[in-house]
């Protein structure tokens, strides 16, 4: 959205512009036909139309004289067969009060329609999620999917990684009934079109050469190129972006869907309680009263095997605190997800700044999940500073990940033995955490 100082309305109709307390905000230009409002020149923050000024047909040579500017018809329901460059909202909401509001989702239903023109044509479409899917990435898939009014027949929502192991995210994907198919490399060439969501194509590597679509609320780490490309890291969610769009295109949400969005937000925020911001807050309102919370508290309840519950125990007996730095050690695990819980239990512990949890998977990476309070240096930014050149490392302010291949590994300590990853991660974090500090004054 423009700035303020720079901002400029565009009314068409017998309504008084002054209603709209827009004066303050910048410039407003009031006419009453759409031929005075052709030969207007500049660009418009928004153009907005009383419902008896709208015909079909001018509002359409409206919108190519100002392709970049959202539309607004005023005091009307949105007919059946709307056009799509035109946004259909009740007098009152237009208000001074709401009318930031409305202009900005106007303004998303630009993009909205941008992203369905440039999937359009598709036969056959990839919605492509991150190894280890988590219910943002798939509340936010399942949103893509039915923002482009696509079926599991058109559109499949699929992974590259192992089968999904987390008891939470099983549960999601079972309950809400939720396709989520398993994919090899080899399968990508065979789709017309590939959105990512919740991840971005560095990720890949060399796997995906060209994507059409990228939308994420990760920071941008590396450059590359894409048709369509949505990323907000003020977001403490991606599903929180898929709701806005959603909304912006006035499309009916479903108990389901509404559901899976609203797990999406609160398992990333937890429960808005980390890199949450008022836009994470206002979906969350929004997609409460909708979803089904009875089904949610099943979801969240999913119940853990026994055996993990001794792996918590053992990783509890192999901690150690360091410079305000909580650690601990999981060892061997077959499910990854003990070690991102284990670094949540972690700071919890009273005078702990830091939480960091390791563990080997699948005897072939060492996985490392970082956790932090929120107001010191950002997770994401100081693992990527540590382990950004002998793996993959990324992450939010408050919580990070970290993945390293074994031989890496090796090839640095001479040996992957428990102690010396132990001592190896703790030198770094202390040393790393230490700078930082000193950095911040």
């Amino acid at each position: 959205m423009q700035e303020e100082a720079t901002a400029r309305y565009l009314f068409i109709g017998n309504f008084d512009p002054s209603l709209f307390g827009l004066s303050e905000r910048g410039e407003v230009v009031w006419v009453n036909s759409f031929e005075e409002a052709l030969h207007q020149t500049g660009d418009f923050t928004v153009i907005i139309i009383e419902k008896e000024h709208f015909p079909d047909n001018a509002s359409k040579e409206l919108s190519e004289h100002f392709p970049q500017t959202p539309i607004i018809v005023t005091n009307s329901e949105r007919p059946q067969d709307s056009p799509p460059y035109a946004r259909f909202v009740s007098f009152h909401r237009v208000l001074s009060e709401e009318i930031a509001r409305e202009e900005r989702l106007a303004r998303v239903e630009l993009r909205v329609e941008e992203l369905r023109r440039l999937h359009g044509e598709a036969k056959e479409m990839l919605i492509l999620l991150h190894d280890n899917p988590d219910p943002d990435s798939i509340a936010s898939a399942l949103a893509l999917r039915t923002l482009l009014k696509r079926n599991r027949q058109t559109a499949i929502i699929g992974h590259l990684g192992e089968k999904i192991s987390r008891p939470e995210n099983i549960a999601m994907i079972e309950l809400l009934e939720i396709d989520l198919e398993k994919i090899v490399p080899a399968d990508i060439k065979e789709f017309d079109s590939i959105a990512l969501v919740d991840v971005q194509p560095p990720y890949f590597g060399s796997l995906i050469p060209e994507v059409d679509t990228v939308i994420d609320h990760h920071p941008q780490v590396a450059s590359y190129k894409t048709r369509f490309s949505e990323i907000r890291t003020q977001e403490g969610a991606t599903s929180t972006i898929l709701t806005e769009f959603l909304r912006a295109a006035q499309m009916e949400i479903s108990e389901r869907l509404a559901t899976a969005l609203l797990y999406g937000i609160k398992t990333d925020t937890v429960s808005l309680n980390r890199d949450a911001n008022p836009d994470d807050i206002e979906a969350f309102t929004f997609l409460y009263p909708i979803a089904n919370l009875a089904l949610l508290r099943r979801i969240e309840r999913a119940e853990m095997p026994p055996s993990e519950i001794r792996l918590f125990g053992q990783a509890l007996a192999d901690h150690w605190i360091s410079q305000g730095i909580f650690f601990s050690n999981l060892g061997r695990v077959k499910r990854e997800y003990l070690i991102p819980k284990m670094a949540d239990f972690g700071i919890q512990v009273k005078g702990v700044e830091w939480s960091v949890a390791l563990g080997i998977v699948g005897n072939s990476h060492l996985v490392i999940s970082v956790r932090n309070v929120g107001y010191v240096k950002g997770a994401g930014r100081l693992l990527r500073s540590i382990f950004g050149e002998v793996g993959s490392a990324g992450g939010h302010r408050s919580a990070a990940k970290a993945i390293i291949p074994l031989k890496r590994v090796r090839k640095i300590l001479g040996r992957a033995s428990q102690e010396r990853i132990k001592k190896w991660v703790t030198e770094l974090f202390v040393k790393a955490v230490t700078e930082k500090l000193e950095e911040s004054g």
